[in-house]
């Protein structure tokens, strides 16, 4: 299932990705879409510079700004479902924060992908991923409980201790409506 994002990201797609016959460096795109496979890491639709439409190129293939090398792939898992939903959180567009345990710094894109995969037996399964924006320059998509964020205006520095953190738990709990 193909979704578009919520609004477009200029990005750069390094050119062995494009094929063996292209000059190393790199093409300036526009990211504007992703899809899923059970399985595989998220792939996305880019609008190349030379007017082309190029699909399947993966995260770690893009990134927002020129001039980048190779990144890591920073996605945990593959897809977990064909049918996926691109959303757009303005309170979280913007906002730093690191990952937990490598404490790669990032900025949050504010878009969600969230997977209606079918397959997950209980619904705190569920993993809505983050579009992350790494300092250096490419892309992660993580789920919330491993990365932290950090508002001035309101949550504890990033650099506090993890502190209640720790004691935070799945949520397990299933709240229907009443009949």
């Amino acid at each position: 299932m193909h979704t578009n994002l919520p609004y477009h990201i200029y990005v750069w797609i390094d050119n062995k990705h494009l094929g063996p016959a292209m000059p190393t460096g790199s093409t300036a795109g526009i990211l504007h879409g992703v899809y899923s496979r059970v399985g595989q890491c998220l792939l996305s639709h880019v609008l190349l510079e030379s007017g082309g439409h190029w699909s399947g190129l993966p995260l770690h293939a893009l990134h927002w700004r020129e001039g980048v090398g190779e990144q890591p792939l920073i996605e945990p898992w593959g897809g977990m479902g064909n049918a996926i939903t691109a959303t757009h959180l303005p309170l979280l567009e913007g906002l730093r924060g690191c990952t937990i345990g490598d404490a790669v710094p990032f900025r949050h894109s504010g878009v969600i992908i969230d997977w209606n995969d079918g397959y997950s037996r209980y619904p705190a399964e569920h993993k809505p991923l983050s579009l992350l924006l790494t300092d250096g320059g490419g892309f992660a998509l993580l789920p919330n409980n491993y990365f932290r964020l950090y508002d001035k205006h309101f949550t504890a520095p990033l650099n506090s201790p993890l502190g209640e953190m720790v004691h935070y738990r799945r949520g397990e709990q299933v709240y229907w409506e009443r009949e």
